[in-house]
């Protein structure tokens, strides 16, 4: 690995007190005014006085060590552009489902809701957005895609809180998801779906929940 400096962006712009957070980001365009990354979702313009450092992990990977607010800043455009095109809060992909249910348990992982009489358990992060709104009940704006995979997962009569240690490369890492590389296939895996993460040099262990696992290589071969 060749490292990189940055000469100005080190200098001017940076103080010791705004928390900088380090990321594998896959750069398309440097200039002398900014870095254009891939944050997974969407390509965004960091300021290079934004960026205390960087270095070259692969080819157009780059370790950075960018200010954290900038990245929230970002994302928090990036969202408004999603609810004016879509009219719905929050950030995920893909077609929703509205339900109406109560809220039997929740995790700083995931929540167990009730719809009639099934119980499901569905990371935070198939959340669109939920909300109380009376009367015990609660809204709950759900990717469908995932819904529909849980619902069939349910019929198998699998174990659901169990969890999966996945070894993988880690290919690139934003500051919401990893980009892990497993068996030929590059998949995209958001940071807040897994418990655990740890290096083994070269590759990887992610501990996740083993169902939202089967669900994102289904995806990827479907």
């Amino acid at each position: 690995m060749t490292a990189e400096t940055n000469g100005g962006a080190s200098g001017g712009g940076l103080s010791q007190d705004m928390n900088l957070v380090k990321l594998r980001l896959k750069v398309l365009i440097r200039t002398d005014e900014a870095y254009l990354v891939d944050l997974g979702q969407a390509k965004v313009w960091i300021p290079k006085n934004a960026i205390k450092s960087s270095r070259r992990i692969d080819q157009g990977i780059l370790e950075v060590e960018v200010l954290e607010k900038v990245i929230r800043e970002k994302r928090q455009e990036m969202r408004k552009l999603k609810e004016q095109l879509t009219g719905l809060k929050g950030s995920i992909l893909g077609e929703v489902m509205e339900l109406t249910g109560e809220l039997a348990e929740e995790t700083k992982d995931a929540l167990r809701i009730k719809v009639g009489p099934q119980e499901i358990w569905i990371p935070r992060v198939c959340f669109s957005e939920y909300e109380e709104i009376g009367g015990g009940q609660y809204r709950f704006v759900v990717q469908k895609d995932y819904l529909e995979f849980k619902l069939r997962r349910l019929q198998q009569n699998v174990q659901e809180d169990a969890i999966t240690t996945v070894e993988a490369e880690l290919i690139q890492e934003t500051d919401r998801a990893y980009l892990l590389g497993y068996d030929g296939m590059e998949i995209w895996f958001p940071k807040r779906a897994v418990i655990e993460a740890r290096s083994k040099g070269k590759k990887w262990n992610f501990v996740v929940l083993t169902d939202f696992w089967m669900y994102k290589l289904e995806k990827q071969v479907s």
